[in-house]
């Protein structure tokens, strides 16, 4: 007959209470192999509660959001049921700001406007095409002395040199680091 779960847990306790840690142990694992424990998620913020509560952790202040709010979110039904209302004469005021703009702007001067705009963007166009072209012909020419294999081996030679630097650097850092080293405040 096998014990129950409240019985193993009894033990577990017991044990652990009377220092008796090989028995503890053993009443534990079996608490564990009986599936005594429920095998629930904890529920979303349990470690930082159980932090905040053991004083590991500051408790954070809860910021308030303007945008979750009741009011908000009323001022927004309210804006948008106006512009549904607003529709309408919508229509009206477009029509009376398309007239302003054409009094102020004959469509000759819009053309020309969009043309000059054209014309500036494709010299800008050209010239950082031209820059690229120029950028280009200098890389290639710094890069072909590393084509050759004489510097290619040098080069080779001086990236082992640093990466056995780093590892020697990184071996010493790691090895003398330790807790004298570090000032508390």
């Amino acid at each position: 007959m096998t014990p129950s779960h409240e019985e193993i847990l009894n033990r577990w306790l017991a044990a652990e209470r009377d220092g008796r840690d090989d028995e503890a142990d053993e009443a534990l694992f079996a608490l564990f192999e009986a599936e005594a424990l429920p095998p629930l998620a904890p529920s979303a913020g349990f470690a930082d509660r159980v932090l905040v509560r053991a004083g590991v952790v500051a408790v954070k202040p809860v910021r308030l959001s303007a945008f979750g709010g009741l009011w908000f979110r009323g001022l927004v039904a309210l804006a948008l049921l106006a512009t549904g209302l607003s529709l309408p004469w919508l229509s009206g005021a477009l029509r009376s700001l398309v007239e302003l703009a054409g009094r102020l702007w004959s469509p000759g001067d819009l053309v020309r406007l969009g043309m000059a705009a054209l014309v500036t963007l494709s010299q800008a166009l050209a010239s950082v095409i031209t820059f690229g072209e120029g950028l280009l012909g200098l890389g290639r020419v710094l890069a072909s002395p590393f084509a050759t294999p004489p510097v290619a081996l040098v080069v080779v030679l001086c990236l082992l040199v640093s990466l056995m630097a780093f590892h020697f650097l990184r071996n010493l850092i790691a090895r003398d680091r330790s807790w004298s080293h570090v000032e508390l405040n």
